[in-house]
This record gives C-alpha cells, sequence and structure tokens, in this order.
C-alpha cells in the first residue's frame, strides 16, 4: 500500500483550510487540502464576508458572488428600513465560494484530495499523523489542521468535547495540532 506524505495534512476544505492551505503551499510546504463534500453540495450556512474581511483578503472579490451596498429590512408590521452602507459586504454562493479557494490552494501547490476523513481514520504517529479513508486511501504528515467545521470531529477527538463558552475557538479557524 502506498501511502502519500506531506508536512501539513488539513481536513476541510472550506474558507479556513483553503486558506491555510493556499499559504503554507506558497511557502514552500508540502500540503494536502481534504475535501470530503461531495462535488457540488452545498454547505447549509451562508457565505457572507464582511467588509473587514474583503479588505484584509481583497483577493476575496475574484470569487462569483455579489457586492451588498445598500439594504432594506422590512418588520411583519409593514414597517421598513432602508440603509445605504458605508462599506459594502459581499455574499456568495458556498459552492462557488469554496470552489474559488479550493482551486486557488491547488494553483499554490497543495494537493487536493476528494476523500471524507473521519476521527476513527486519524491516528497519531511518531512523525506526526496518519490519515485513511473508508476507501483504502492513506496519506501521513508531519502536522494535522483540522478545518472541518464548528463541529470538528478533529478537535473533539484531540481535544474533547468543548464547553459552549470555548467553542469560537474552533469556529474561528482551523484547530492545528
Amino acid at each position: 500500500m502506498r501511502i502519500d506524505q506531506f508536512d501539513v495534512l488539513i481536513v476541510g476544505a472550506g474558507p479556513a483550510g483553503s486558506f491555510a492551505a493556499e499559504r503554507l503551499a506558497l511557502g514552500g510546504v508540502s500540503v494536502a487540502l481534504f475535501d470530503g463534500r461531495p462535488e457540488g453540495e452545498p454547505k447549509a450556512c451562508g457565505g457572507g464576508v464582511t467588509a473587514k474581511a474583503l479588505k484584509a483578503w481583497p483577493q476575496l472579490l475574484g470569487a462569483v458572488g455579489r457586492t451588498v451596498d445598500e439594504l432594506e429590512m422590512y418588520s411583519p408590521s409593514g414597517k421598513h428600513l432602508h440603509m445605504k452602507l458605508d462599506e459594502p459586504f459581499a455574499i456568495y454562493s458556498r459552492i462557488a465560494f469554496d470552489s474559488y479557494l479550493r482551486e486557488r490552494a491547488r494553483v499554490a501547490g497543495a494537493e487536493v484530495v476528494s476523500a471524507k476523513i473521519t476521527a476513527r481514520g486519524i491516528a497519531r504517529t511518531e512523525s506526526g499523523w496518519t490519515l485513511r479513508d473508508a476507501n483504502g486511501g492513506e496519506w501521513s504528515g508531519k502536522m494535522l489542521v483540522g478545518a472541518d467545521g464548528a463541529n470538528s470531529a478533529i478537535a473533539k477527538k484531540l481535544a474533547g468535547p468543548l464547553h459552549f463558552s470555548r467553542a469560537g475557538l474552533v469556529t474561528r479557524g482551523p484547530f492545528l495540532v
């Protein structure tokens, strides 16, 4: 059996995982980015990007989406409010947004792997980590990044359940081991 070896294994190819993979690959690190979501399956949460994030990462404007500079809000009683925003924000289809960021990671040099990695497929080794998928694929790496979302299976396996007051620690970026 062939085991692919990398410096860093990143489980989760959403914005946090793809962005981490791109930055690491641009820095010369060998990266495997695992995308376990079936092709074209949307993520349940939205793709809103704040004005602050767009300023920090203007490359996000390259994704297919739209910017919002005006809002209209309506109440059940029929009242409404119209606002012009000083700074626009962006709204993306998560399929388009995630695909855009995953492709940027691939172009930067990360290997994008279409494989679902579960907590059962993660093992600590003397030299780092080994990941296995249900189809017999196996990968090893010196470091493991869990970017698999707010209900991170990796974080739960490695750090135990988080109290709700600490949940933001996982949802604000990748969980690095």
